[in-house]
């Protein structure tokens, strides 16, 4: 049974949307009754076209510790908040939600921090915001693979009909068993991969595209603050690279938190500084072949534009990003031109982004 049908019921799992516009334009030789003299046949230049800004997306978000309980909260397209969705009205009396991803346009999968052994996932309707198969994890395998370990991030649409949910140590697969039940298993840790790829203080992940396929990059910190680029081959995962501070743009004492993938297939990364006096927190750009990071670009940076712990980092549109300021209780939005990024809005303040455990984007329509 495919997991992922099990899961949203009628899976479609989303793709990234691309932007595309091709335009040109020609030049056309004049002519007259009489022949001109020969001359040098001039070259027509085509005008640079540029992809148009796509519409803003909603987005989700859900608080930590504060106000304390399960609860997850929609802004729409403008930024504004138009649902709250309280998982204690469904019998969801533990949490918070630690992590969010989506299955398709319109499920929303949730994970509750279970602290001891009870229910781990749900999903909720992003229309009306109402929670559906709120036991979902609740087999003994799936309940003793997450007892007291919270999950940071989660992916969908990697293999199919596996969801990967990353803590703090390690990448776990779930999927359907032969029989229908679920099935855990680790999909990768220091038993895995070579030393290489260090697994130490797991931070985040993300599914990205590129050289014709998909591939997760992995996020560490600790001793070896690292960008770990995984695939899979043959069932037998591999590490294809792996990234540590370079060219002065980052330094160990950089921590990566949040990473997004843009349309045009550059990779985003915000990174914590874990030096709190004379804190250098930032967004850097990287090329990204399908193998490596390449190419480190600083884009906006200071703890003066992204506070002391800037956590979260989205695609509002093709060429805005969004970061969540828990010092100030807000989001803010950067708009990304050539290689700088301005701060263009502030969005509404919320006691959510004052203590975030998860941001994510609706899928691009």
């Amino acid at each position: 049974m495919n997991f992922m049908r099990g899961l949203s019921r009628s899976l479609v799992i989303s793709g990234s949307a691309v932007f595309l516009l091709v335009g040109y334009s020609c030049g056309k030789k004049e002519s007259s009754d009489t022949p001109p003299s020969p001359s040098p046949t001039a070259t027509v230049t085509a005008a640079p076209t540029q992809v148009p800004e796509s519409s803003p997306v909603s987005f989700w978000l859900a608080p930590g510790s504060t106000p304390g309980f399960p609860v997850a909260q929609r802004f729409d397209s403008a930024g504004r908040a138009s649902l709250q969705v309280d998982l204690m009205k469904f019998g969801i009396d533990r949490g918070p939600i630690t992590a969010l991803t989506f299955l398709d346009s319109s499920t929303l999968l949730f994970f509750v921090n279970p602290g001891t052994d009870k229910e781990t996932f749900g999903t909720v309707d992003v229309k009306t915001g109402l929670v559906k198969n709120k036991a979902w994890g609740a087999e003994s395998s799936i309940k003793a693979m997450f007892k007291n370990l919270p999950v940071r991030s989660m992916i969908a649409g990697f293999q199919s009909g596996v969801l990967l949910a990353l803590t703090d140590s390690s990448v776990k697969s779930i999927r359907y068993n032969q029989d229908g039940g679920l099935l855990g298993d680790t999909f990768y840790d220091s038993t895995t991969l070579p030393s290489e790829c260090p697994v130490a203080d797991l931070t985040g992940m993300a599914l990205v595209q590129g050289g014709g396929g998909s591939q997760v990059i992995v996020m560490s910190a600790g001793g070896q603050p690292r960008l770990n680029v995984l695939t899979l081959t043959a069932g037998v995962v591999s590490c294809k690279s792996t990234l540590d501070y370079s060219n002065g743009v980052t330094t160990a004492a950089h921590r990566a938190v949040s990473l997004v993938q843009m349309p045009d297939g550059k990779v985003y990364v915000l990174y914590q500084h874990d030096v709190v006096t004379g804190s250098d927190p930032k967004i850097v750009r990287y090329d990204y072949d399908g193998t490596s990071l390449s190419n480190a670009q600083e884009i906006f940076k200071g703890s003066a534009n992204l506070g002391k712990k800037p956590f979260g980092l989205i695609a509002r549109t093709n060429r805005r990003l969004m970061v969540a300021r828990p010092d100030v209780s807000a989001l803010i939005e950067v708009a990304l031109k050539g290689n700088t990024g301005e701060q263009t809005d502030y969005y509404e303040k919320t006691s959510f982004a004052s203590d975030l455990s998860a941001l994510i984007a609706e899928p691009f329509q």
